[in-house]
């Protein structure tokens, strides 16, 4: 085990002289049927609950946000191992594979008591029907992350976990108007709603740049809100998915759903669903697909092709 954690550091300190060269380091063994990848982490066979504890030494783990969603990319996660380990495994329990991630960083230099590594996660686009899935009696669904220090002779401490929850990609709200497409491209959602404003158009139209339909509520309260502007400037983030969601009484009138090409990434096209709903059923519905062509209006508010309108309530 020890040529294996000296190999990893080997090929870290390879990938931090030329990233954009190295996307996946790891052994024969590739680890795409686990679970979860880990960009930069060397892939070991296994499930990470099979190594024997003995080593005192352990990590800590801190996700930017504890939501995940089937074939999400680029999670960005981070932490530190204690002193006597440079390295953190990673992975669910009852995996196929774990992932091993250097952390070589001292907090400290003048007096090291931790060592800091950051790795990016991308989830299987299976994710939603893993086995390994736990559900909770309030009606989540968690992903139980693992993750253990290990020294420089392959000793591993004790594991550690912390739940990832299942993003539900169909939001609940009074009502929601929601975009999904089938490519890595960034389309981008326009719901025109009955709201006056005192603008040129004479109305709100949530986008990616008026991500609420009411930004000046008293307290700060929002609703009609964009909920996550997905590949943005093509940052591919895996979600292709975007909602517009009202979780109190929605505004009665006219509202107009658009959908924009922003970019299509280099792809050459795109296909689209569009779907508006309420408690009572669904209230308008269209797809489509968007082509090359379509990405040469300028982004601007209720830019892109009409998809449906409707009337609410």
């Amino acid at each position: 085990m020890r040529s294996v954690i000296s190999g990893l550091l080997a090929v870290w300190s390879l990938c931090a002289l030329s990233a954009p060269a190295c996307q996946w380091s790891s052994d024969s063994f590739s680890g795409l049927t686990s679970v979860i990848r880990v960009q930069g982490g060397q892939a070991m066979r296994g499930s990470i609950a099979g190594p024997t504890d003995t080593i005192s030494a352990q990590a800590t783990l801190s996700p930017r946000d504890y939501t995940i969603f089937p074939g999400e990319s680029n999670k960005s996660i981070k932490g530190t191992v204690e002193a006597d380990a440079h390295a953190v495994a990673l992975g669910v329990a009852g995996d196929d594979a774990y992932w091993l991630v250097p952390a070589l960083s001292p907090d400290n230099p003048l007096d090291p008591q931790y060592f800091n590594f950051t790795a990016s996660l991308s989830l299987s686009p299976a994710l939603a029907s893993s086995p390994l899935l736990q559900d909770n009696q309030d009606g989540t669904w968690t992903l139980p992350l693992s993750y253990r220090a290990v020294d420089d002779a392959g000793n591993f401490g004790s594991a550690r976990v912390q739940p990832l929850i299942m993003d539900a990609l169909g939001p609940k709200g009074a009502l929601v108007v929601s975009l999904d497409w089938d490519a890595p491209v960034d389309l981008d959602l326009h719901v025109q709603t009955p709201i006056p404003a005192n603008n040129r158009a004479g109305f709100v139209i949530v986008w990616a740049k008026q991500r609420s339909a009411e930004p000046n509520l008293p307290d700060g309260g929002v609703d009609g809100n964009l909920d996550f502007d997905s590949n943005e400037d093509c940052q591919i983030d895996g979600r292709d998915r975007e909602n517009v969601v009202w979780t109190g009484q929605p505004p009665s009138g006219h509202y107009i759903v658009r959908v924009d090409a922003f970019s299509l990434c280099g792809q050459v096209s795109a296909a689209w669903h569009a779907l508006a709903y309420s408690p009572q059923g669904t209230v308008g519905e269209a797809s489509g697909v968007l082509t090359d062509a379509s990405t040469r209006e300028a982004p601007t508010a209720g830019a892109g092709l009409t998809a449906f309108e409707f009337d609410y309530p």
